[in-house]
């Protein structure tokens, strides 16, 4: 199973960053760097991140073992496993936290969480997939165009600290089970949080947008539409 070495840092750019130049100088798997600010944090598509002190910032680098086409589902296991830990944080907070495909954190219909997958520059038999979270922990950023929340709004009384031993704990079991079989294994799982199923979505690709009913997410983790031109199986996008 993974281990994992954990540095704590005050203030960096990108922990996304700074993982993957030691990824390049050959750092091993499962080093993770955590800092209490980002001044040049950033989400999917290149958005900026904002990121405030009292929130979680974390990035940890991993070498999976199985082909770099069946990387990109390693974000629906971090976000698995990150909706797990939160579950688990202590009384007063009881959470029930969703999943929007293909991986954000929700509580509520409000975002709480956000990964980023990078490829270290890695050939494809010998990945380097560097894995980032940013979690609203003690503040919801503002002016966003979409909902936002914290754990302290919540009701959770935690830490950033707490909240990473709780991800990494339920995530080292996860990344153990998709290594041996892939998302398939952990599908049922995620199902199980998926927001929006079965319901009306839209899918935003480049400039094209895709309207259908959400279905399903198949065993690669590719997103089901039911679509007027017929079911579509779709490895990557924006649920509106």
């Amino acid at each position: 199973m993974i281990r994992f070495a954990v540095e704590t840092m005050p203030a960096v750019a990108s922990t996304n960053d700074l993982v993957a130049e030691h990824a390049r100088e050959g750092a091993a798997e499962g080093l993770v760097i955590r800092a209490e600010a980002q001044t040049s944090g950033r989400g999917r598509q290149g958005r900026h991140w904002e990121s405030p002190r009292g929130n979680l910032y974390a990035s940890l680098l991993l070498r999976p073992q199985r082909r770099l086409h069946e990387a990109a589902s390693l974000s629906l296991v971090v976000a698995l496993s990150l909706a797990e830990a939160l579950t688990r944080l202590p009384p007063p907070a009881y959470l029930a936290p969703g999943l929007k495909w293909p991986n954000d954190v929700r509580l509520s219909g409000a975002k709480i969480a956000g990964i980023l997958l990078e490829n270290a520059g890695a050939d494809a038999t010998n990945p380097a997939i560097i894995a980032g979270l940013g979690v609203n922990v003690a503040v919801a950023p503002k002016g966003m165009p979409y909902a936002v929340t914290s754990l302290r709004a919540a009701g959770a009384e935690t830490t950033p600290e707490m909240v990473l031993d709780l991800f990494l704990a339920a995530f080292a079991t996860n990344y153990a089970e998709w290594q041996a079989g892939g998302f398939a294994v952990l599908r049922a799982r995620w199902l199980d949080r998926a927001e929006g199923l079965g319901e009306p979505v839209e899918l935003k690709r480049g400039e094209e947008t895709i309207a259908g009913r959400f279905v399903d997410v198949d065993p690669a983790g590719h997103l089901v539409l039911e679509t007027e031109g017929g079911t579509k199986t779709l490895p990557a996008g924006e649920m509106l």
